[in-house]
């Protein structure tokens, strides 16, 4: 009955590595999408990460299960299968007949699924006693359709390979599988892996879990866009500045400290959120500070004020003119989950709620010394810069470049040394779903197929 089905895989296969896009099946034994289960939230980004890099995914689930967050994407096409998890490692002795059907059952619902992809993903499947169905069916279609290369997540501790008798179905967790490479988040446990499924070192591969920020923390949707179109996972430093744009607030100076950091070798980001800051005298002001910014070599989207966006995909053209009048202090504190550190030059001040919000949200503060209610307020626990304010003002020797170029060493030290604070950019930068789709996904993905093209 499926020799033309094999035939058709050979072929769908053949044309997805022609084409430059895959099919992929993720499939799980879900019965239900449970946020609190990482599992669960690990499978939402992977399936989110493959379709937006352009890959067709497949999400496989058992019966009964909904589809919900990026599962429920119309560009992600949903299959189910039967529920069959094993109350007892035994039943699959006991009841082989029930257990058979179980097998076969599950293999006629994946086989369509099969028939048309290059690459299938399973999470916890082959670990799992429970899953014994799902394994030994996975195993025996992976031989019906040898074209499909498989990667099987592992998401638990390995557990100690047993002798099991050849033919017995529970073996089939301690057993190799064909056409196959499991993956793992840390490389210190994956001999334990290997181990247990008696292959070589090499072919378990590690792959850590992602995390989207914007998606953890429900951010609102302007600031995904800019999360978006500005790259914000990606700088070494992150800023943000939401302030009306009176020059007593002094961005011209987090501009030119700015400048000494990216001089010092970092790439930087800096986002200036305004409010009531339309008027002309408000539009020459951010004209003038933009101008100065290119001199000093923060070009691109290095600094960027927000009440000179036109257009921020997919945000509606009346929510963003709203916006330039007045950015929802919720994508403020938004984008505090994001940022580094927080600057805070203005010349006049009685408490800046600002601050404090920047604070809790973990930044690393840097206030204006020639303020004293700054200290008064925040205490030793910031680092303080002579910026000038109303009361006092400072002459930088020899000069103010000079002055800010040290502030950046000591800000790059402070953010590499507080492990709180080097952990929350490492993770930022090195585990959001791009950077991890880009630096180990795809690069396993394009092994894996261009091995499969080499068989032809």
């Amino acid at each position: 009955m499926w020799p033309d089905l094999a035939a058709s895989a050979l072929n769908a296969a053949t044309c997805v590595l022609e084409a430059g896009v895959t099919h992929i099946a993720v499939i799980t034994t879900f019965a239900e999408i449970f946020e609190a289960f990482s599992l669960c939230r690990v499978a939402a980004s992977q399936v989110d990460m493959l379709r937006r890099h352009g890959h067709q995914v497949t999400f496989v689930a058992t019966e009964g299960c909904p589809s919900r967050g990026a599962f429920a994407h119309p560009d992600i096409a949903n299959v189910r299968i039967p529920y069959a998890v094993l109350v007892s490692e035994q039943d699959a002795l006991d009841r082989p007949a029930a257990f058979r059907e179980d097998v076969d059952y599950i293999k006629g619902k994946l086989r369509p699924v099969l028939a048309t992809c290059a690459v299938a993903i399973t999470h916890d499947i082959l670990l799992i006693w429970h899953h014994l169905a799902y394994n030994v069916a996975c195993r025996e279609l992976a031989l019906e359709f040898p074209r499909v290369r498989w990667l099987h997540w592992i998401h638990s501790a390995a557990d100690t390979n047993r002798d099991y008798p050849r033919g017995d179905p529970r073996a089939t967790r301690f057993i190799p599988f064909p056409h196959a490479q499991f993956v793992y988040p840390n490389a210190v446990d994956a001999p334990r892996v290997a181990r247990q499924f008696g292959v070589p070192e090499h072919d378990v591969r590690v792959v850590p879990h992602a995390m989207d920020v914007a998606e953890t923390f429900d951010f609102h949707p302007i600031s995904r866009a800019l999360v978006h179109r500005f790259r914000l996972y990606e700088p070494d430093i992150f800023a943000i500045y939401p302030a009306r744009l009176d020059r007593e607030i002094g961005a011209e100076k987090i501009v030119r400290l700015f400048a000494e950091l990216k001089r010092a070798g970092a790439s930087v980001r800096l986002l200036l959120l305004n409010f009531h800051s339309t008027g002309e005298h408000f539009i020459y002001y951010r004209d003038e500070i933009l101008a100065e910014a290119a001199t000093l070599g923060l070009d691109g989207d290095d600094v960027v004020f927000t009440n000179a966006l036109r257009e921020l995909p997919p945000i509606a053209p009346a929510e963003m003119r709203r916006a330039a009048i007045e950015m929802p202090h919720r994508v403020v504190m938004d984008l505090f989950h994001l940022s580094d550190i927080y600057v805070h030059p203005s010349a006049s001040e009685t408490y800046s709620l600002v601050c404090q919000e920047a604070a809790i949200s973990g930044n690393l503060l840097v206030l204006n010394d020639d303020f004293p209610a700054m200290r008064e307020v925040y205490g030793d626990e910031a680092l303080y810069v002579k910026f000038s304010s109303t009361l006092f003002h400072t002459i930088h020797t020899p000069n103010e470049n000079a002055y800010y170029a040290e502030v950046a060493r000591d800000i790059l030290t402070l953010l590499d040394t507080y492990p709180t604070l080097a952990q929350r950019r490492r993770i930022r930068r090195t585990r959001n779903p791009d950077a991890v789709f880009q630096q180990y996904l795809q690069p396993l993905l394009d092994e894996i197929l261009a091995e499969v093209a080499k068989a032809g």
